[in-house]
């Protein structure tokens, strides 16, 4: 059932990103708006509902691995396991990033590490952490699209 489950949502999702030139075109609203903030939120609801499940019942150590791990699965093997394919496959799959894209995420991580540092966690560190993603996507709801194509 679980291969069944995977499966499908793999067919959705290539058809979902299939789509983003669609939308982009008709709407106006830039590619990197869309990787980075509407496809993650629709790609990871079942982790977002499982990290407020954890945080409604007072467990905040799993809320919080939850999402960290993810972040580190993402960021440690996810995007070199598709560079490599990338390369195999003969399709450049570069980490290029602009200084903008840089400097948001460095920003963010420090926003982050310093609410995570102490072990106990407020209302007001959680409407921080909420008002950071909002700027973070408006931020890339302003910013263009930057098209580099790095040769291999």
């Amino acid at each position: 059932l679980l291969i069944i489950a995977t499966l499908g949502v793999s067919v959705c999702s290539h058809y979902f990103i299939d789509s983003v030139d669609g939308i982009v075109e008709v709407s106006g609203i830039s590619r990197a708006f869309i990787g980075l903030i509407i496809v993650p939120i629709v790609g990871n609801a079942g982790e977002y509902a499982t990290a407020v499940n954890a945080a409604m019942k007072d467990d905040l150590n799993l809320a919080i691995a939850v999402v960290v791990e993810s972040t580190f699965q993402i960021a440690l093997f996810v995007t070199p396991f598709l560079v490599i394919l990338g390369w195999i496959m003969a399709r450049l799959m570069a980490l290029c990033f602009d200084i903008f894209v840089i400097t948001v995420f460095f920003l963010d991580v420090v926003v982050v590490n310093c609410l995570s540092r102490g072990r106990r966690t407020n209302c007001l560190e959680g409407a921080l952490l909420i008002g950071t993603y909002f700027l973070i996507a408006i931020a890339f709801s302003f910013h263009p699209d930057i098209v580099n194509t790095p040769k291999l």
